[in-house]
């Protein structure tokens, strides 16, 4: 053998002893491999170190706070067997962001807006203060946008450039404003801007699907949350609505007998017809009623004996309305603050505050019972027709 095949063989011999070591350290690789099961978040026996570097709660903070309450648990010992299921990202954010399906209202503020004819302006009050819901008041203007105007957004309801007229339109009365932000007034500024001296009944839940109707339909429930907040905590005569007249309601609202009766049909506001039963009936009887009730005053004959002797007649007259309640209440909560905040508006002076329709200043005339009326008033008998109507007793002198 010559030297150059000498140098071949011993060449091809360590050429071969490297690939055998190689392949047997790649086996030894592979047989570790096998033996060590695969780690998840699901497996039972998988640690915090052995996940990724998310866990996928969609927070670098909290993956490095479970990290180090890892490396505290391993230094005493503790060895975590198991961890908890993420939390989708999808489910953390819909459920941090899900908002409510009513905004809370103070009727006499409904009221007020009504009168001003400030719907328009006060729904965008009123989503807006829906959207803040941290409560501090302040919200950016590209935020509102983006929730009132996209097409696609559920609370959509105008355009960008009727948003910005709305936004002139209520700015001194609703918020005050700035390039970027809305600073959203508090519900005695409102009510001071609107001419509200007091706030009285019960604010009610203003449902949202309402502020995302048509302008009618704002307005027949802003409408509404007066008769809703009209009807008091407990139950039977009590706290039932007292009688208001349509013009009371159109001095409350600025608006008139038939648009009205077209709000309570379109937010199903049930109407109760009430009747006074007077003396009995005479010549001077009747003509005294009808001089005082007009075309109101009738006669009536008890059949049943009810009110007297059996087919006695006596002088009666229509009474005015009760309505039902069609939004649900909510606590009064600082109502008592507002008005004492309110009052002191009205001590100072300050214009804008000389409301005179506040249903407190009326005087009372109806009474659930006999013992609690006086000369010259009402107090309630009964109801009949399916509560479609009520009978009322007059104390007269």
């Amino acid at each position: 053998m010559s030297d150059l095949d000498r140098l071949l063989s011993s060449a091809l011999r360590e050429a071969n002893r490297l690939l055998l070591e190689r392949r047997k350290q790649q086996s030894q690789r592979k047989r570790k491999t096998d033996a060590k099961p695969a780690v998840s978040p699901s497996h039972p026996s998988a640690t915090i170190a052995d996940l990724p570097a998310h866990l996928g709660w969609g927070s670098a903070a909290a993956t490095a706070v479970l990290r180090r309450a890892h490396t505290r648990l391993n230094k005493r010992g503790i060895t975590p067997t198991a961890v908890p299921q993420p939390i989708p990202i999808e489910t953390a954010v819909s459920t941090s962001t899900t908002l409510p399906s009513t905004v809370k209202l103070y009727p006499d503020i409904g009221l007020g807006i009504l009168r001003q004819e400030q719907a328009a302006s006060g729904r965008i009050w009123l989503l807006a203060r829906h959207l803040d819901t941290s409560g501090s008041g302040k919200l950016r203007i590209a935020d509102l946008r983006e929730a009132i105007t996209d097409h696609s957004a559920p609370l959509h309801i105008c355009g960008w450039r009727q948003l910005r007229n709305l936004l002139r339109q209520g700015d001194g009365v609703f918020w005050h404003r700035d390039k970027t932000h809305l600073w959203l007034h508090s519900a005695v500024k409102t009510a001071s801007a609107l001419e509200v001296s007091r706030l009285n009944g019960r604010p009610v839940h203003l449902p949202i699907s309402a502020l995302t109707g048509s302008i009618g339909d704002i307005r027949a429930h802003l409408y509404a949350a007066f008769h809703s907040g009209r009807v008091k905590e407990g139950g039977g005569a009590e706290a039932a609505p007292k009688p208001i007249a349509r013009e009371t309601l159109t001095k409350l609202s600025g608006i008139g007998a038939v648009t009205q009766r077209s709000y309570e049909q379109k937010t199903k506001i049930s109407v109760r017809h009430n009747y006074a039963i007077g003396e009995r009936a005479s010549k001077e009887n009747q003509e005294a009623r009808a001089w005082k009730h007009g075309g109101a005053a009738f006669i009536v004959q008890d059949t049943h004996g009810q009110h007297g002797r059996k087919g006695e007649e006596y002088v009666a007259w229509q009474l005015p309305n009760s309505y039902s309640s069609t939004h649900q209440q909510r606590p009064l909560g600082r109502q008592k603050r507002i008005n004492r905040q309110l009052k002191d508006l009205v001590m100072k002076g300050m214009p804008g505050n000389v409301d005179q329709t506040s249903e407190r200043q009326m005087p009372k005339l109806y009474y659930a019972n006999g013992k609690a009326a006086t000369t010259n008033s009402y107090w309630f008998r009964k109801s009949g027709g399916n509560g479609r109507y009520a009978l009322w007793h007059t104390m007269t002198t």
